[in-house]
């Protein structure tokens, strides 16, 4: 009987460790397939698989400052981690770049559209047809969508370009329209369409158009874990830096 005890508490025990030094990521959805590879890689090596959430930078900000559990976030804007840092949710000295991405125009393959060079002399009812709709991240708030309203201002194209969109409320949602063919083109992070054969580059928007897409990840004020430290150290190693490259993203040191 007390063997049995002992057993069922030190299985308690060890559940219970389990338990607090879980590791919960918030990332943004461009980051989806590279940190599910990740995360399994970070499993077979370490013994704990890290609780993937993702979605809209700007969403996961609010949700951070709300109180939601994460241990990690890991933003495709500079503007939303300095959101989260503002609201003191982050720890000091654990902010830092992580890797970069381009912006492009993506067109699906069912739409036939030529390809186009980038620039203020583009007519956009020369591309589609002006009952057609772009794909686009929300301009005020999704990553993706800031960075191309950037872009299109620069370009002096935005009063032509805004009454085409359809707005999404984030990257993966911009993406599935145009991947559906829904949309004939989308304006996309350029790692979002690796491996995806109905979709073509249209046009690759000049990086001096728009602010750098620079993805920095931070650890949560009071959820500093062992594990936590773990992981945001191997998002830094070698085997991170392939599987990011694999996917298209730049790794800072390559900039």
């Amino acid at each position: 009987m007390k063997s049995k005890v002992l057993f069922f508490l030190s299985c308690f025990y060890f559940t219970t460790v389990q338990a607090e030094d879980r590791i919960h990521i918030f990332a943004a959805t461009s980051l989806t397939a590279p940190l599910e590879e990740l995360s399994v890689n970070f499993r077979n090596k370490y013994q704990h698989l890290p609780s993937l959430t993702f979605a809209s930078s700007s969403v996961l900000a609010r949700q951070i400052t709300q109180g939601a559990p994460a241990h990690l976030y890991i933003a495709a804007n500079q503007r939303w981690m300095d959101y989260v840092e503002n609201q003191g949710a982050l720890r000091t000295n654990t902010r830092k770049a992580l890797i970069s991405n381009r912006l492009v125009i993506v067109g699906n393959k069912n739409h036939v559209i030529a390809p186009f060079q980038f620039s203020e002399t583009i007519k956009i009812d020369q591309i589609i047809d002006r009952h057609a709709r772009i794909a686009i991240g929300d301009t005020n708030h999704v990553p993706v969508g800031i960075y191309a309203k950037e872009a299109l201002q620069s370009a002096d194209l935005w009063q032509e370009w805004q009454s085409y969109f359809a707005p999404t409320n984030s990257a993966r949602s911009a993406l599935a329209l145009t991947e559906r063919g829904e949309t004939p083109m989308g304006i996309h992070y350029k790692t979002d369409i690796v491996d995806k054969p109905q979709l073509n580059i249209l046009s690759e928007i000049p990086e001096s158009m728009h602010s750098p897409i620079i993805y920095e990840v931070a650890k949560i004020e009071g959820k500093d874990t062992a594990s936590t430290s773990l992981f945001y150290e191997f998002l830094f190693s070698e085997e991170a830096s392939n599987v990011f490259k694999r996917y298209g993203f730049k790794t800072l040191q390559d900039k």
